[in-house]
């Protein structure tokens, strides 16, 4: 962390304590605080949209950071006192761990401007910030040399499909979630995750590429090295814009739902300006234009409704939650580590 950036929480910490309230109220340079995304579409839509939202309804600006989310809590707790990030991406399995580290501030709902619009389910029970998106897991695949669309998760097992599929590791929720559904299909369950990777030894002569992140697996597709693979909705569709030969299917059994928050790092460098941001991604405009193509992510705000591409997987996003999976994380988060280490160790091509 740089010596101006220290100056800039210590300042501030020292306001805080002057005012004897939550925030800032010397005027102060604008800063620039910085976030964490997700690479690939992820960090393009925050890139293209939250940005220059940010910028309009704040006096700084934000700096991004694509990084997976087991990788983000490991960087905070290297360097508690000054952080890397002021505001983190995490969905709801590494969620659990950040809030257990310690690492994170909860949310002040009061002092809010977009919280009252986040319905309930999208809030945490013990007051950390809420859901800001939520992002819909099923099977990639390209409709040119696919012409059937897969309808079940054992489709990547079928033989004509020998050196085409796409997989990722465990270090990211989408394959993590993968690898239950398949260990709950095999006889399986959240918490014993054998079968799953019985099933994924079966599927090595069918893949051709293991990719480090649901981003670079979405490339894979572009760069015409997959025809099959399981990924995010929000990644297909801004492929399929782009005009890539790819297209979405929901599984028989239901795609997979996950929630992802913003979330607030303790020591942050300025909790206004962590707070504007927050209430910028919430916001109903912000909302509106994530979900508008080519980004496609679902809305959390309860005034932003679906629509174009969105619209083809779900009626809303009450109906997104209600007709999919929604896996129970704090069963199994504490077992994803070895899951993550045995994958790395036993799965290669």
């Amino acid at each position: 962390m740089s010596l101006s950036r220290r100056s800039l929480l210590t300042s501030g910490s020292a306001a805080l304590a002057a005012a004897g309230l939550g925030w800032p109220t010397s005027s102060r340079a604008a800063t620039s605080i910085v976030a964490t995304t997700y690479p690939g579409s992820f960090d393009e839509a925050f890139r293209a949209v939250v940005g220059p939202a940010f910028k309009k309804t704040s006096e700084g600006g934000v700096t991004f950071t694509p990084l997976l989310g087991v990788d983000q809590i490991g960087k905070i707790q290297a360097s508690r006192n000054a952080p890397p990030f002021d505001v983190v991406l995490f969905d709801e399995g590494p969620l659990i761990p950040a809030i257990t580290s310690g690492v994170l501030q909860k949310f002040p709902a009061e002092q809010s401007k977009s919280f009252a619009d986040i319905p309930s389910a999208f809030r945490h029970p013990d007051g950390y910030a809420p859901v800001i998106t939520c992002q819909l897991i099923g099977i990639a695949y390209n409709p040119k040399k696919i012409a059937t669309p897969p309808t079940s998760w054992e489709d990547l097992w079928k033989p004509e499909y020998k050196g085409r599929v796409g997989i990722t590791g465990l270090g990211s929720s989408l394959g993590t979630a993968f690898m239950v559904e398949i260990a709950k299909l095999n006889g399986g369950s959240e918490t014993n995750i054998e079968p799953a990777f019985d099933a994924i030894k079966k599927l090595l002569p069918n893949v051709g590429a293991i990719a480090a992140s649901p981003g670079a697996l979405a490339a894979l597709f572009q760069q015409g090295e997959i025809d099959i693979a399981f990924n995010f909705w929000n990644n297909v569709a801004l492929l399929a814009a782009k005009g890539v030969d790819i297209a979405f299917a929901k599984p028989k059994s239901g795609a997979v739902v996950i929630r992802t928050s913003a979330q607030i790092v303790k020591n942050n460098q300025d909790p206004k300006a962590v707070l504007d941001y927050l209430d910028t991604v919430m916001s109903v405009e912000t909302q509106k234009g994530l979900e508008a193509a080519p980004w496609v992510m679902m809305p959390t705000n309860s005034k932003v409704a679906l629509t174009g591409a969105n619209l083809t997987v779900a009626k809303s996003v009450d109906d997104l939650v209600a007709n999919n999976v929604l896996l129970d994380w704090t069963k199994f988060q504490p077992l994803r580590g070895e899951w993550i280490t045995r994958f790395s160790k036993e799965v290669k091509i």
